[in-house]
């Protein structure tokens, strides 16, 4: 009886020992029984992933956001002309007629206001290769964006002015016309 006294005490402090007085990594592969570890043995990250999964069923939709701005009147919409330097229309995109063609003067009708609007007149070839100054354009109607106009005088007409290479003499020349908004 005292032998397996002895001998149990011996083997339940064996294995308090081992439990407890084992060194950091002194348990290798050899020693651990397959597919005993679980995922919480480890630290987050020390595992690899493993392979995506399928997607899982997309969730309910949520809730409507706030409305947003008015928009505007309607869509904002481009008028533009290339106009040749004795005052026909070589390209347009419609509705744009030239109502007066005085040396380096044109005043063009667009069919709809164009004070409020962006005006851009830029220089254009148009059968005109010769060298040119300036190109300057605005609405009429002797608004504060524009000036008064010869003929034309409301705000659907624009006025614009070719000038020699100098910028001092109105001298007649190709340009491009856009009307934007």
């Amino acid at each position: 009886m005292v032998i397996a006294c002895f001998a149990l005490a011996l083997a339940l402090g064996g294995t308090g020992y081992a439990a407890f007085k084992l060194p950091a990594n002194s348990v290798t592969t050899r020693e651990v029984k397959n597919r005993s570890l679980l995922a919480v043995d480890f630290k987050l990250g020390q595992l690899p992933r493993g392979a995506q999964g399928p997607a899982g069923a997309a969730g309910p939709a949520g809730p409507a956001g706030p409305a947003g701005p008015a928009g505007g009147s309607g869509a904002s919409s481009v008028k533009w002309a290339l106009v040749k330097p004795d005052g026909t229309i070589a390209q347009q995109s419609g509705g744009i007629t030239v109502t007066t063609h005085s040396a380096g003067q044109f005043v063009l009708d667009f069919g709809s206001a164009t004070n409020s609007k962006l005006i851009q007149a830029t220089p254009g070839l148009g059968g005109d290769s010769s060298t040119r100054g300036q190109v300057i354009a605005g609405p009429c109607g002797g608004t504060a964006e524009g000036t008064t106009c010869p003929s034309g005088n409301d705000t659907n007409h624009v006025i614009v002015r070719t000038y020699d290479p100098t910028n001092a003499t109105l001298t007649d020349h190709a340009f491009y016309i856009a009307v934007v908004g």
